[in-house]
């Protein structure tokens, strides 16, 4: 009997763990790329078109981008955190240079039972942005 407890609390228990969490984690993973996804193409939607028509320069609108990548994120987490996991857009960055925005996300999740601190997931996206003068 001891040596039947012996296995199943140092092989079948953690095994039984992993078995769980890494499918966990990579949902979890492939949602917050899905999310940090919508977030960088929802702010490339937001050219700036009357600058456009006027220089001929493609930007942003500065007050709008930020606000439509953080709305497509917390569109697409909620599912996420609902189930108790934690979802953060972490940042918004613009290469004006590169006509590209790219977005950085993280997540929590806790492993094996709770027994170890969370881990951090982090992803990022990108999405390039271009008008064309026909």
């Amino acid at each position: 009997m001891v040596w039947n407890a012996l296995v199943i609390v140092t092989v079948l228990l953690p095994l039984a763990g992993l078995a769980i969490d890494v499918p966990r984690y990579f949902a979890l993973r492939s949602r917050l790329q899905i999310a940090a996804d919508a977030g960088a193409e929802a702010a490339a939607r937001a050219v700036d078109i009357r600058h456009y028509i006027n220089t001929g320069e493609t930007r942003l609108e500065p007050d709008r981008y930020a606000g439509e990548a953080a709305w497509a994120f917390d569109t697409a987490v909620t599912g996420l955190r609902a189930r108790g996991y934690t979802a953060n857009l972490d940042g918004i960055d613009l290469d004006e240079g590169a006509d590209a925005v790219t977005t950085r996300a993280s997540g929590t999740i806790r492993l094996f039972y709770n027994l170890i601190p969370p881990v951090t997931v982090r992803v990022t996206a990108t999405s390039w942005y271009r008008m064309i003068r026909r």
